[in-house]
This record gives structure tokens, sequence and C-alpha cells, in this order.
């Protein structure tokens, strides 16, 4: 079958014509980058006229692109350039055109490819990219946010300072969790879900954050629109226009309330004496650590007084165990009512219970070991036969103080004063020197 007069030969075909008629976009440029031609799908994907796409090079300012992600692709990874660096094809990069005059984005797929001479050194450099702006946008974010399990909001990116950026969005899963309707919280603050024991310093930290324009996950705790306090783990993440410039802020909460309440079961078990309901010794000496930190720093008074119930010993053998343990139980419970609730009360051991004071005055911990040591002796133990169970305490009283700067200096000067105390008598409030 004869079929050379039906075949063209390649040096035929004109190749300008074929290359006009793509739905692709091609661009050849110049191993300086420079443009050499552009078809006309290229010219209008990239919004250029012939006249201001021949000899732009790809290092001109006025190109704006964007990353998959949005963000501004630096001029490094345009394809040319990447081609040029690595001496090898690019295929498949993502790029957001940018027009600057309506700030529209024009998604395509491209691919880059180097021409050599015939030294092998890459003489021009071929991309070519399809249109897939319409794929990019079929994908239905507000939906997928609108009905994600996990509560959503969306604000402006200003003020930051002040009452902080106002709500523009939140999807029903906030509505769910909080109790607000979109009507009652659009328009306002984020910080009407924060109250009295949110942490300001958490507050502060995600302040900074904004200020920053920088992402951030923070755990902390807010209120529903009923008052009831919830924990969230909380990621805030700024939103940039094709400009590259901060619009809005998003923040995406997972609800970890029952994780919180978990750790918090475990960490009073961790810390609580199980027979008194007190500290025990590991949980007094962190909360006194932070106390007396605090005092340092304010410049604060704070005393310590050590308390050990008299012939505790003569107890347990006497009447048994359960009775030495409900002794124990009954300190604690005359503790508890007698001191403020900043006061930390801790069983540090056996018989001995540890109060710490803040704001007091070696002076002022005095009368008030003493009035407790009163009230201690005034008021027996019931025992479950319907016996009363007299029994008392020495106290030993420590002040901070230069020389008493740390906990465990000023547990050791309580300790030398109760045993002071015991040994002038028991029944007592000894303060050390």
């Amino acid at each position: 079958m004869e079929t050379t007069d039906t075949v063209m030969p390649y040096e035929a075909i004109d190749a300008s014509a074929l290359l006009n008629s793509l739905h692709a976009g091609v661009v050849v440029h110049g191993p300086g980058t420079e443009i050499l031609y552009a078809n006309p799908r290229a010219l209008e994907l990239l919004r250029l006229s012939a006249t201001q796409a021949l000899g732009k090079a790809a290092l001109d300012p006025e190109w704006r692109f964007l990353d998959e992600h949005k963000r501004l692709l630096p001029v490094e990874q345009y394809p040319v350039n990447r081609v040029l660096a690595r001496n090898e094809a690019v295929t498949n990069q993502i790029i957001g055109v940018v027009d600057g005059r309506s700030a529209d984005i024009t998604w395509v797929l491209a691919n880059a490819y180097p021409e050599r001479d015939q030294n092998g050194i890459i003489a021009k450099v071929v991309v070519s990219f399809i249109d897939i702006t319409g794929e990019k946008r079929d994908i239905p974010f507000e939906q997928i946010v609108a009905y994600a399990s996990d509560p959503v909001v969306v604000t402006e990116a200003d003020p930051v300072v002040g009452q902080g950026p106002r709500i523009l969005y939140v999807n029903d899963a906030f509505t769910d969790l909080t109790g607000y309707t979109p009507e009652e919280v659009i328009g306002q603050s984020p910080r009407i879900l924060q109250g009295e024991h949110t942490d300001p310093e958490a507050r502060a930290r995600i302040r900074q954050a904004l200020i920053d324009r920088a992402p951030i996950r923070e755990q902390i705790l807010n209120y529903t629109k009923g008052g009831q306090e919830y924990w969230v783990e909380l990621k805030i993440v700024p939103l940039r226009n094709a400009r590259g410039e901060v619009t809005h802020f998003a923040a995406i909460e997972h609800d970890i309330t029952v994780q919180k309440a978990e750790e918090l079961v475990l960490r009073e078990l961790a810390t609580t004496d199980p027979l008194t309901g007190v500290l025990n010794r590991r949980g007094f000496s962190e909360q006194a650590q932070g106390r007396l930190a605090g005092a340092l720093r304010d410049g604060q008074e704070l005393s310590l007084a050590m308390i050990d119930i008299d012939f505790f010993k003569r107890i347990n053998d006497t009447h048994g165990h359960a009775v030495g343990d409900q002794a124990l139980i009954h300190l604690a419970g005359l503790l508890r009512t007698s001191f403020r609730e900043s006061d930390v009360i801790g069983r540090l051991g056996g018989e001995e219970f540890a109060v710490l004071l803040p704001g007091a005055t070696l002076e002022q911990s005095h009368v008030l070991m003493d009035r407790f040591r009163m009230r201690l002796a005034a008021t027996p133990l019931k025992l479950h036969d319907g016996r009363w169970l007299g029994f008392t305490a020495s106290i030993g009283v420590a002040e901070l103080n230069p020389e008493k700067a740390g906990l465990a200096a000023l547990t050791k000067a309580a300790d030398s004063a109760l045993y002071a105390a015991k040994h002038s008598g028991r029944n007592r409030v000894y303060l050390a020197p």
C-alpha cells in the first residue's frame, strides 16, 4: 500500500500553527529566563499581551505566583528557574497565577523541560501548563467546614489589641459545643467565650501569635453560653490573600473536656492523701513551691507551720489503727475549716501535717496556729462506740527570709521548731529563730 503521498514530513509541519491551536499554554524561555515565545493560550492564562511577554524574565518583580497552599511562590521555585538550577525537567507543579488588577487566581498545572545544544548545555526551557482552576474550585470547602465535627471560627485579622478581631463565621459544631448561634457571636470578639478561670498566660500567647501573624496551638478553658466550663485544644492559622497578606484567622477547636477531667482525676490521685483528702507530700510540695516562688518574686510575707499529733503511737497502740486513722481524718477536717482557701494544707506522712500561710508574718502565724492548737484540744473525736477521744498537737513555725529562701530550708527551720515544741512539753507552738 502506497502511503508516502499522505504523510507530511516533520520539517513541513507549521509549528506555530500547531502551538497556536493548543489548549495548553506554552512558553519558551532563553537561558537567562527571558521569554522567547508564548502561545495565545499562555498569554491568556498569564494575562499578558505578546508585547508584554516577549523579553520578560522570570526574575521580573511584576510576576506574582502562588504555591498550591496560596503562599507567595519564591522566584527560585518558578518552573524555569527550577529547571536551570536542577538541570532536569520539572513535572506536575501546581501554581496560582495572580491577576494584579482583580487579585483573581488562575490555577495551572505546569511542566518544564530543558532543550540542550550540541554540547549538552541548556539553550532553552519549554514550560507548558494547563488550566485546573475548575478542579480547584470544585472542592466544596465551605460545605466541608460547615459540616465538620470540630468547631471552626473565622475572624477578621485586626484589631489584635483591645477586644481583638471580630468573629465573621462559625459552623454548626461551634453552636453545638457552645450554645451560641451564629447571630449571637458574629461581630463579637472570641473573648465572649472566656471567663474567670481562663488562663491569662494562654490568652497572652494567643494574642502574641496574632500580632506575629503566626499559627499557634493552645489548650484553653472556655465557657458555654450557659456558663459551663469546657476545654478545647485550639489551633489558630492565619489566612492570606493572593498578595500574601493576612486577612483573616481561622480557629479549629477540638473539645478535650473529658480528657482534662480524666487528667484532673489522675492528678488528684497522684497528689491527694487518700485517707484525709488533703494534699499528700508531692501535692503539697508542688503547690508550696509555686506559692514560695510568688512570694519571693513579689516580696510578700510567707510562713510554714509543721504539725505533729502528740503521743500518736499511744493512740494506735491503745485504740487500734482504725482509731488512729480517725484521729488523722479529724485533724485534717479541723485544718480545712480553720484556714483560708489560699492556705496550702498537706499530710507529709504518718501523723505529720503542714500548713503554708502566704501573706502571714511569723507573729501572725503564731496567733493563727495557737488558735488552731487550742481548737484541736477543745474538740475531741467521737469514736464509733460513742466514746470520746481527746488529743493535742505540737506545732513549729518558720518565716520566709533570705536565710530560708527555699522550701527545703524553710521546712528544716519549721521542723526544728516542731522538735523544740515536742521536747518542751508538747501541745504548744514554737517559732523558728
